[in-house]
């Protein structure tokens, strides 16, 4: 063996202290190599990675979290767990979150964004089928003649579009809108009775409703039809007077004017009667007029303008009173037949099967046609029995002096008498007259003769000023009218349990200003008792029901306030 030189040794000493040094020195910059497979997803990166490109970190963006699909599964069929290469996943896989933060994967260039498909429950249809084509219909109540409002805006304008209304669509349901309902209904198989209740409303709006077949008119009645004919109602003068007592054409067409508007029903007959004078009232009323009942030039002109107001109520019935009328007509007619006894039912204008029978009573009594029918003959002998001419068939006394009709035509107090047709001197019936003329209320001769249009007045100036209409000038419509009786006088007190002519004055001045409805008796009872009660309450005096020195002289003065409830 040979033997190694110190030299030699020295030199291979250094070059192992050399090797050593590079070998701790390569041992820092040693780097694990990147794992071919990742051992807990199972996923292959596969052998052709690059890692000479330096990836930039994508940073975490939060977004809202997105609620989990209801009904949507996610496909894994084609995911191998445990293959060796990279598989796309489906793309109906949400991207899981942590947080509610979506981390972008830090992957190679042209990484391949799954796209996440959200299934949201779809709201189910309603069964029921809905027609656009028909206008909303309105809330089922029933719409009638007098009602008011954008419900029967709506139904005029549906039965215009429908061709059975040309009138104003104002919203006032008057006679020329229910005539038009009547006109649908007959049309589409319902009942005509011009009331649009919830099976006509439903009609009227629904898809099928039929059209009228020809264009709607208004006739000279205040109906409308379907006619090719034009209309048969023409407008009246509007340079002249027409009042109680008036006639002929021009009062027809004022009348069916009325009629067309609603304030009277009936057939027009040319006679400007009470009725119509009532119905002339309504309309003045209505439409912001002096309600005076005179028919002169401004309240013709405004009757007979497009501008003229509805009725919402029927103020008379014209002609002959039957079964199903309705209005101030048949309230007359009602108090008149009660104060002969033939009547014991409630006076509110609804001529029913009680009125009906009264009237075949009264009829029969007087050897009438016993038809339950108050036409003119039927009344003109109410009337004549209320003014104490007539007896009925049996020869006997048909009337009561208790009844106030039959009282008041003979009526006194305060040095007042009632004057009428069968009472008064010629010469106070002519200062009456005199009165009523400088008022506006009469037009006629100053003759002392109390006429039909002396009556007239009467009843005009009652109407007026809020008394009981009777065409009788009793004590209190005479205090009103001259307004010269003072607040004086000396009165014993009146209460319940007194009796005598004291207290009959007492109810026949209640009944004249309205507030007593029962029999003049001169017996101070319950009736008489609350009639004073609403007497001091209306007038502003101590209420007791006992009519003291206070409360008569306010009722037996010019400054007694009529009922006004």
């Amino acid at each position: 063996m040979r033997k190694l030189s110190s030299a030699s040794v020295a030199k291979r000493v250094a070059l192992l202290v050399l090797l050593l040094a590079a070998c701790f020195a390569l041992s820092a910059c040693y780097m694990e190599p990147d794992r071919v497979v990742d051992n807990q997803n199972g996923l292959n990166a596969g052998d052709a990675q690059n890692f000479q490109n330096v990836i930039t970190p994508t940073p975490t963006v939060t977004v809202t979290p997105t609620p989990a699909p209801t009904s949507n599964e996610v496909d894994w069929s084609n995911w191998d767990f445990g293959a060796d290469t990279a598989t796309n996943p489906p793309s109906s896989v949400v991207q899981p979150t942590v947080n509610g933060s979506i981390t972008a994967p830090t992957s190679a260039p042209n990484v391949i964004t799954a796209t996440t498909k959200v299934t949201t429950t779809a709201t189910p249809r309603p069964t029921t089928k809905v027609n656009t084509s028909a206008t909303a219909t309105p809330a089922p109540s029933s719409l009638k003649l007098g009602s008011t409002g954008s419900d029967v805006k709506r139904l005029q304008q549906q039965l215009k579009t429908l061709g059975y209304y040309t009138g104003s669509v104002d919203g006032d349901y008057g006679a020329g809108t229910e005539a038009a309902v009547k006109a649908f209904q007959a049309n589409n198989g319902l009942t005509a009775d011009g009331k649009a209740g919830k099976y006509t409303l439903d009609k009227l709006y629904s898809g099928n409703a039929k059209k009228a077949t020809a264009p709607a008119t208004t006739t000279s009645s205040g109906s409308s039809s379907t006619s090719n004919t034009s209309s048969a109602y023409t407008n009246g003068d509007t340079d002249i007077y027409l009042q109680l007592g008036s006639s002929g054409k021009q009062v027809k067409i004022l009348q069916n004017r009325l009629i067309v508007l609603g304030y009277l029903t009936g057939e027009a007959d040319g006679e400007f009667d009470s009725v119509t004078e009532a119905g002339v009232k309504a309309f003045q009323k209505r439409n912001g007029l002096e309600s005076d009942g005179v028919a002169g030039p401004t309240t013709l002109a405004r009757l007979y303008s497009s501008s003229a107001k509805k009725a919402s109520s029927v103020a008379g019935h014209l002609g002959s009173l039957r079964q199903g009328a309705q209005g101030e007509s048949v309230r007359s007619l009602q108090r008149n037949l009660r104060t002969l006894g033939y009547y014991d039912g409630s006076v509110d204008g609804d001529y029913g099967d009680g009125t009906t029978a009264a009237v075949m009573a009264f009829q029969k009594a007087y050897g009438l046609k016993a038809d339950g029918i108050a036409g003119k003959a039927t009344i003109n002998k109410i009337e004549s029995v209320l003014s104490g001419g007539s007896t009925s068939s049996g020869g006997s006394a048909s009337t009561s002096k208790n009844n106030p009709e039959v009282y008041g035509l003979t009526a006194s107090s305060n040095g007042y008498s009632s004057l009428s047709k069968t009472s008064g001197s010629s010469s106070n019936i002519s200062s009456l007259q005199a009165t009523l003329r400088a008022q506006g209320y009469y037009s006629g001769n100053t003759d002392g003769d109390y006429g039909s249009g002396t009556e007239a007045a009467v009843r005009a100036y009652q109407r007026a000023a809020g008394l009981r209409v009777t065409g009788v000038a009793g004590p209190s419509t005479q205090r009103l009218l001259y307004g010269s009786t003072k607040e004086t006088g000396s009165y014993s007190k009146l209460e319940v349990g007194s009796s005598g002519s004291a207290v009959k004055r007492l109810q026949y001045a209640l009944y004249e200003l309205k507030y007593y409805d029962g029999d003049i008796d001169g017996v101070y009872q319950s009736a008489t008792y609350n009639a004073v009660l609403l007497f001091q309450d209306v007038n502003g005096l101590y209420v007791d029901g006992i009519a003291g020195q206070d409360t008569q002289r306010r009722l037996f003065s010019s400054n007694a306030v009529p009922c006004n409830r």
